[in-house]
């Protein structure tokens, strides 16, 4: 099998020697060069090529690299140097693409001090960094708004480093621009860092199963009319001379070929119809990976070919034996990028690798590389069949696809899945979502599996292995700590504001909750649930109901903590004191009912297993009269005839 890779060391350290070139982390290129061409710092740096351009346009008509800016081009250089070397705050030598960004944001400084007539940093007094503090706070040009807090802190940022570093650099800013404060507390970043968005459930749902059921069912399909497109046109080629449409009798011999798709059986009228299906079987290998493992995005796209390894369990113990994914961590931290790492996986991933390992088979091959995601590199961003020719005319040279390339592909993939919208729009997938879903997932319905969650994701800085170790994500917990604060504070909106809502603590809730007239009740409303959030009242949603949790009334022994998860299910929590239910969850006790009918109809059912079922068919009946006034009405007439 393929051994993951390893990096070391994750980002070059600077030299420590005195005198030692001051172009180091360059490469092929010098200092004195106009354009500087940075050495690759991790694996995704080595396929993309760094670089930054000095002689870009000024307002003035000149160019920076004019000798009229020597000086301030020297101290620019000298600046992105220094940020490569090392971090004001850890010390540590940054990435390469690091350096960059800072090029891409003291830029704009250079070209506002050109139109102002500046020629050194040290002429910018208080009020000139207040004037150009406004103009990045402008709406950008062509856009129609503002840049964002966190964009606005890479701009401030530099104008911090340049004070800091200025009798190092020898020319830099004398006054400091923030006064005692942070960049980002000035540009208004604290506190709004997005923790990365999850994909709603009516999406993530629908979207992993059909994935699913596509290579399962299509995937084979797919491949064996793939299989049939290289062959005949292999055939083809060889009459090019003689037939100049080679097209058709490829089309003769996969049109007859029936594709099982999510979507229905489909057939192949066009050479882009074949593309088209290879492209969505990318797609949905990369779903299932992302949604049923949750490794990073370029943790996925940097797999190997005989990435599944099998580990046995431990001995004495009962475990089946378990099928892991082997790769490398793409977490941007000094000394940890690059590490082997495994990720436990359920066999709809297991069987998705496998389907990637065919598709990409022809493209390995030709290259003589392992990566099962390496495609044919493309100006644009479709991809045809002739990808898949065994002799295609010209240079044909693969890469690893970019993770904008899976967001283009997973929005297409949606569109062809025709998924459900969300607040009447369709849901833009990105190729991050996967993870961020996996993670919520597996958390918000089991909080003890943190640290066992954190272990599998990579978010640990030390070795992984195979053994139990201890330990916690901080990260992770806030995350999920956020979001259980948003659910319960929407679960919280909405039993305030539903007209209907059954169980013992929904019936209390109904009968003490405030009113909230007038034009600002929606305001109001979202205030008085985090207040109550706030107040200690976090509920426990999940698809059943809610539970309002309060230790005394717990029917499930919960601790002062929470719910007991032991005892914690239906039954219990319908005849608990803390429980509420409301129309959302009417989906969950239809299908109870339906289950238990279903099971009542059988001949044989012994007299304990019919005992119980009847018990909770009249426990859904229940629920549902509770949060229907028509399942009441109905129950009303049947009890009076």
């Amino acid at each position: 099998m393929t051994t993951a890779i390893t990096i070391e060391p994750t980002v070059a350290a600077a030299p420590a020697i005195e005198g030692s070139k001051r172009d180091w982390f360059l490469k092929d290129t010098k200092w004195e060069d106009v354009r500087w061409v940075f050495a690759p710092t991790n694996l995704l740096e080595e396929e993309a090529r760094l670089k930054i351009i000095w002689d870009f346009k000024l307002p003035s008509g000149r160019r920076f690299t004019d000798p009229s800016h020597a000086s301030l081009l020297e101290t620019t250089k000298r600046l992105i140097a220094t940020v490569r070397s090392r971090s004001l705050v850890t010390g540590l030598p940054h990435r390469a693409r690091t350096a960059i960004d800072h090029f891409f944001a003291v830029r704009p400084l250079i070209i506002w001090m050109d139109r102002e007539r500046y020629s050194r940093f040290e002429q910018l007094d208080i009020e000139a960094i207040l004037r150009y503090r406004r103009v990045l706070a402008e709406p950008i040009r062509g856009r129609g708004h503002s840049r964002a807090p966190t964009g606005l802190t890479r701009y401030y940022e530099v104008l911090s480093y340049l004070y800091r570093l200025r009798d190092e650099l020898g020319d830099g800013i004398v006054v400091n621009p923030f006064a005692g404060r942070s960049p980002r507390q000035v540009a208004g970043a604290i506190g709004t860092v997005q923790q990365g968005k999850h994909t709603p459930d009516a999406v993530a749902v629908p979207l992993i199963q059909q994935s699913i059921e596509f290579l399962e069912v299509g995937a084979i399909d797919v491949l064996r009319a793939r299989e049939a497109y290289i062959v005949s046109m292999t055939e083809a080629l060889k009459r090019i001379r003689t037939n100049g449409n080679c097209n058709d009798p490829v089309l003769d011999a996969i049109s007859a070929m029936l594709i099982h798709t999510p979507r229905g059986i489909q057939r192949i009228f066009r050479i882009q119809d074949l593309s088209d299906l290879i492209e969505m079987l990318y797609a949905a290998c990369y779903v299932v990976i992302a949604y049923l493992v949750g490794p990073r995005v370029n943790e996925i796209l940097h797999l190997r070919s005989g990435c599944v390894e099998t580990r046995l369990p431990p001995e004495g113990s009962n475990a089946s034996l378990v099928e892991v994914i082997k790769g490398t961590l793409f977490k941007h931290d000094s000394g940890y990028y690059g590490r082997p790492h495994e990720w436990v996986a359920p066999q709809a991933a297991i069987h998705a690798l496998s389907v990637l390992e065919a598709l990409s088979a022809p493209n390995r091959d030709r290259s003589a590389r392992s990566e099962l995601w390496i495609r044919a590199r493309r100006k644009t961003r479709t991809r045809g069949a002739s990808e898949w020719q065994p002799t295609p005319t010209g240079p044909f040279p693969v890469s690893v696809i970019t993770d904008a390339s899976i967001t283009y592909l997973l929005r297409r993939y949606s569109r062809w899945l025709n998924l459900p919208s969300v607040d009447g729009k369709r849901w833009r997938l990105t190729a991050r979502e996967g993870r961020k879903t996996f993670a919520r997932f597996a958390a918000l319905r089991d909080r003890t599996c943190l640290h066992a969650l954190a272990q599998h994701l990579g978010h640990r800085e030390r070795a992984m292995t195979d053994s139990g170790y201890a330990g916690t994500d901080y990260a992770l917990e806030r995350e999920i700590r956020a979001e259980v604060l948003e659910q319960s504070v929407a679960a919280w909106e909405h039993m305030l504001s539903t007209p209907e809502l059954g169980g013992r603590a929904g019936r209390e809730i109904l009968a003490r909750r405030p009113q909230f007239p007038g034009v600002r009740m929606k305001s109001e409303l979202k205030s008085y649930a985090r207040a109550l959030v706030e107040g200690g009242l976090t509920l426990g949603v999940c698809d059943y109901g809610y539970c309002v949790y309060r230790q005394p009334y717990s029917a499930c022994r919960g601790t002062h903590s929470g719910p007991n998860p032991v005892y914690r299910e239906p039954s219990t929590c319908a005849r608990c004191l803390n429980f509420a239910v409301s129309t959302p969850h009417r989906p969950y006790w239809t299908e109870q009912l339906r289950r238990c009918e279903a099971l009542l109809s059988e001949p044989a059912l012994p007299t304990q297993t019919l005992k119980i079922v009847r018990e909770r068919l009249e426990e859904a009946r229940s629920v549902l009269r509770s949060i229907d006034p028509q399942d009441r009405d109905n129950h009303a007439t049947v009890a009076s005839a």
